[in-house]
């Protein structure tokens, strides 16, 4: 039994923070809050000056990709470093889950089981498994170079006459968590000219197709106009909202009417967009539009998700979550609706709420300390002093 005493508690809930002590047990929270008192016999830990929050999570990244650009887009887990380098880094920052949207079959979803086993210390991974997209379009053919490995072990390519519902039957037996649908035209390698797209038809018989086997599905796109056919065939979340190079950027009243009404979830991967806004030959700035169009969206009602892209060039797994912490806050968000967001929104997202995402009775004791309060500087959310990951302790910065 452990007892996090003196903290200055963030419990991802809203609510104001309060002085505190935590009460931990079988990596479980027993307690939490300003009424738990001092357990005789408990190991103590005295976080005096310190703030507690619950462990974060990255609602959009490539657990097997690089952010370099020297390395291998994706890699495998038993011949790269890349899932050890991605786990390491995630927890290093306070990452104790990750939902994945792309990586090499099957070297991921194996590596979610053991990780779900307790084989290897990792964040818990809610996994896509292989991306749905239309032949000769993005990514496989554009910033994958139409790698023959990850188009057989990483894609579904779709092209007119594939049957949809097999395919997604066939993903489904996978026991992939998600489905993901790649629905966007920009070529991120030869801008301005488009790639090929799915049909909107196809869109939507793929999101029919998972519903009717119980699983959400993930819209990747790249403007307003995709986003506005993502909502209207029922995608549960929509991924980026304006890609680098959009040229579809003003958002209805009707379309953020539907997203609030179908309850989707947006996950805008601000720090991505961000790392390549303008840097396509030609192409018109869309950062100053995703953040208000991000601001625009939280107050209308609509859940915002913390995904960062990481695992692509430029976009670290881990630490990419707090800058895109920041990045909201930057966008309008307060400190404190950020971080609910990249907790207790997250763990929505994910589906895990029933142990994820607050520092509240009977959760898995998930949680960070923090050397400084990120209420009055988000970006003290960097300033870990201790992560643990079901009551264990997997980063120590304090003793």
């Amino acid at each position: 039994m452990l007892i996090i005493k003196n903290v200055n508690l963030i419990d991802g809930t809203g609510k104001p923070p309060v002085l505190a002590n935590i009460l931990i047990d079988q990596g479980k929270i027993i307690d939490a809050g300003a009424h738990v008192p001092d357990i005789a016999h408990a190991d103590v830990i005295n976080a005096e000056g310190m703030t507690a929050i619950p462990a974060l999570s990255d609602a959009h990244t490539h657990f097997s990709g690089s952010s370099l650009f020297n390395r291998p887009p994706l890699g495998r887990r038993e011949k790269t470093y890349d899932f050890a380098e991605a786990r390491e880094a995630c927890l290093r920052w306070g990452v104790t889950a990750v939902r994945t949207t792309g990586d090499l079959m099957p070297d991921i979803l194996e590596f979610r089981d053991d990780a779900a086993k307790g084989k290897q210390v990792s964040p818990r991974i809610v996994s896509a498994g292989p991306m749905f997209q239309a032949r000769g379009g993005h990514p496989c053919y554009t910033v994958f170079g139409a790698d023959k490995e990850i188009e057989s072990d990483a894609c579904i390519i779709i092209d007119d006459d594939t049957d949809i519902e097999q395919k997604v039957k066939a993903v489904a037996k996978l026991k992939v968590d998600w489905i993901k649908v790649f629905y966007a035209h920009i070529n991120k390698m030869n801008y301005p000219e488009p790639v090929p797209r799915i049909s909107y038809r196809t869109l939507e018989r793929t999101v029919n197709a998972a519903h009717e086997l119980g699983l959400p599905v993930m819209v990747h796109v790249d403007g307003a106009d995709e986003m506005a056919d993502a909502a209207r065939c029922g995608a549960d979340s929509i991924e980026h909202m304006l890609g680098v190079g959009a040229d579809s950027t003003d958002f209805s009243e009707e379309l953020i009417g539907h997203i609030v009404k179908k309850n989707i979830i947006v996950v805008p991967t601000m720090i991505s967009i961000l790392k390549f806004d303008a840097k396509l030959p030609g192409s018109v700035p869309v950062w100053e539009k995703l953040k208000a169009a991000v601001l625009r969206f939280k107050n209308s009602g609509i859940p915002i998700a913390v995904g960062c892209d990481s695992g692509i060039p430029l976009v670290m797994h881990g630490e990419s979550v707090h800058d895109e912490l920041s990045l909201m806050v930057e966008a309008g968000f307060t400190p404190m609706e950020a971080i609910c967001a990249g907790t207790n929104g997250n763990a929505k997202l994910l589906r895990r709420e029933h142990c994820l995402g607050t520092i509240e009775r009977g959760k898995d004791a998930d949680l960070l300390l923090l050397g400084s309060d990120p209420l009055k500087d988000i970006r003290h959310t960097k300033d870990i002093k201790m992560v643990f990951m079901r009551g264990k302790i997997v980063y120590d910065n304090l003793r």
